[in-house]
Order: C-alpha cells, then structure tokens, then sequence
C-alpha cells in the first residue's frame, strides 16, 4: 500500500539509527555539508533526500510523496509552499501549553 502522508523526520531517525547509522553518518557518506541530510528530513533538499533513500534502501518518493507528482511520479519543480513549514517541534508545543 502506498503512503499518502510524508514519513516524519523522527521515523527517518529511527528507521536510519535500526541501521546503525545517523543523519550525519548519511551527509560524511555520501559527501554533502553537515546539516543536509537533517534538514532534508523535514524540507526538500535533492541531495539529502536521495542520501537518506538510498540508504534505507528505498525510494525517496516512498518517503515523502508530497514531494512528488501523483500522475507520473516526478519531483514536482517547484516545490510546493507547504513543503517548506516546519511543523512546530515538542519544546515549542510544551511553551504554547504553559502560555
């Protein structure tokens, strides 16, 4: 069955750390700046998105199918606006409770 939402970056973590690995383990692997592969897990980035894919052994598609077209399979250029907000993190939900 085919995922409709985005695997959230927590599950990316721990499907990444079941392998022994880290998101830094992805970026020194495959040569990108410190940092790609993380943020790749929560907006798009091509080259992070492909590191963390190829090395759960899957398509990037298969992790996040917002990121691509539902007709042919594409990555969608541009991205849409909704792919770049950043969904409020535990600390940030803890400190809008105790407000």
């Amino acid at each position: 069955m085919a995922r409709t939402a985005d695997m959230v970056p927590a599950e990316i973590r721990f499907r990444l750390n079941s392998k022994g690995l880290t998101f830094a383990d992805v970026d020194r692997a495959y040569g990108l700046k410190d940092g790609t592969a993380r943020k790749a897990a929560r907006q798009p980035h091509i080259d992070g998105e492909l590191a963390i894919a190829e090395m759960l052994s899957c398509s990037p598609r298969e992790l996040w199918p917002s990121r691509f077209s539902p007709i042919d399979g594409k990555r969608l250029k541009p991205q849409p606006i909704k792919n770049y907000t950043d969904p409020p993190r535990l600390s940030h939900r803890q400190k809008q409770r105790a407000a």
